[in-house]
């Protein structure tokens, strides 16, 4: 069997242009975490080939799946604080030259830990432990 493959993997040109913003830092703690479904194997694919460019760039990478919840369709960087760090607008700038148009949001860890303390069933996509940022890959949207 092949692997699968994700039809919205960054092409030939993108990841150029994504090496090109994540090379250049120096951070010692620079790191891609990227999660993905459990069971997606086109998320698997994406989330793979994401931290690929992130580790031909120097990052360390954490790649994880998440099992039972759904994850909206596309790609979404979870930042956990309101300002954040160079290094992490850095990834949210390669991100940005995917060609993935991914979203963003800052000030996840206390939205998440707010909608947690409301309801501790609330479905929220977790950072990982120490984590900056998460960079979450949903199903491929429907087009």
């Amino acid at each position: 069997t092949t692997a699968a493959e994700s039809k919205c993997a960054p092409d030939k040109d993108e990841p150029a242009a994504m090496l090109e913003i994540l090379k250049p830092g120096t951070a010692p703690n620079r790191t891609a975490w990227i999660t993905y479904s459990a069971g997606d194997a086109e998320g698997k694919a994406l989330a793979e080939s994401l931290a690929g460019i992130f580790k031909e760039a120097g990052w360390k990478n954490d790649v994880s799946s998440l099992s039972g919840m759904r994850l909206k369709p596309g790609v979404m960087m979870l930042i956990a604080d309101e300002e954040a760090p160079t290094w992490v607008q850095g990834a949210q700038e390669a991100l940005g030259k995917s060609g993935l148009n991914a979203n963003s949001a800052s000030g996840y860890k206390s939205y998440y830990d707010e909608k947690k303390a409301e309801n501790p069933s609330w479905p929220g996509v977790p950072l990982p432990k120490d984590a900056a940022y998460v960079i979450v890959v949903g199903p491929e949207p429907k087009s």
